[in-house]
């Protein structure tokens, strides 16, 4: 069994409080992820997104001066580095042999323009490899998307499960009821409650994952991680048929 699973920044930071881990989440997030890891000797990846932490420091930026410079860059990195180090202590902490390879190290302009090698030995080698969603210069300052990193190794490794994992039960509609499936070029309206998100939002999120190949694409709440790797129809599905 191989699964990815992208942990939202709704779901283990605090977007109403820059550089807040909401480790609750976190760590009832990765005991999940460590139940199914052991009980199906799994291959997992694990992406995660930058809440109030990447996505805050972007924001200030763009209202500051409107341009991604190299020290810009680097202070996104240094905040995003920050949060994985917190994932990575939350992931060895409940006993997962987790590895972490900063975006910035393997990717040079986009999702598309990266070497996943270190990241595909460690998955074939029993490490439980992490990731995120970054910022690179590259003659200029670009963001790279956890959800595009997430659906580019989906497709890497061929895995069973793609599981999105945010803070409410999956994408809800305009009255806020969980929408159960979403097929290709279905009209949908629905809630985007985020505080920030500069790379798109729900929506956006959506329309990404209609590019994975896997046949499990869910997106679901944080405490239903282990139910969707195991395939149970929890949060909303993603038909990418």
């Amino acid at each position: 069994m191989s699964a990815v699973i992208k942990l939202g920044g709704s779901l283990i930071t605090d977007k109403s409080s820059p550089r807040t881990v909401k480790w609750d989440s976190l760590n009832d997030s990765a005991l999940q992820i460590y139940k199914y890891y052991k009980e199906n000797n799994a291959k997992i990846a694990i992406i995660h997104g930058g809440g109030s932490f990447g996505h805050y420091e972007v924001e200030k930026i763009r209202k500051s001066k409107n341009v991604i410079d190299p020290f810009s860059t680097s202070l996104i990195q240094e905040s995003m580095l920050t949060l994985a180090l917190a994932v990575l202590k939350a992931l060895i902490g409940v006993g997962i042999p987790a590895s972490l390879h900063p975006t910035h190290t393997i990717c040079k302009s986009n999702a598309n323009d990266c070497n996943y090698f270190s990241i595909i030995n460690d998955l074939n080698n029993g490490l439980v490899p992490i990731t995120y969603g970054d910022a690179v210069f590259d003659g200029e300052g670009k963001i790279i998307s956890g959800d595009d990193l997430s659906v580019q190794i989906s497709n890497l490794i061929n895995s069973d499960c793609l599981i999105f994992a945010t803070d409410v039960d999956g994408v809800l509609d305009e009255k806020g009821n969980l929408i159960r499936e979403i097929k290709r070029n279905h009209y949908i309206n629905v809630i985007n409650k985020d505080v920030f998100d500069v790379t798109g939002g729900i929506v956006n999120k959506i329309n990404k994952a209609f590019n994975s190949k896997s046949n499990n694409i869910r997106i679901v709440s944080g405490k239903k991680i282990y139910n969707a790797l195991n395939g149970e129809d929890v949060g909303t599905k993603i038909i990418n048929l």
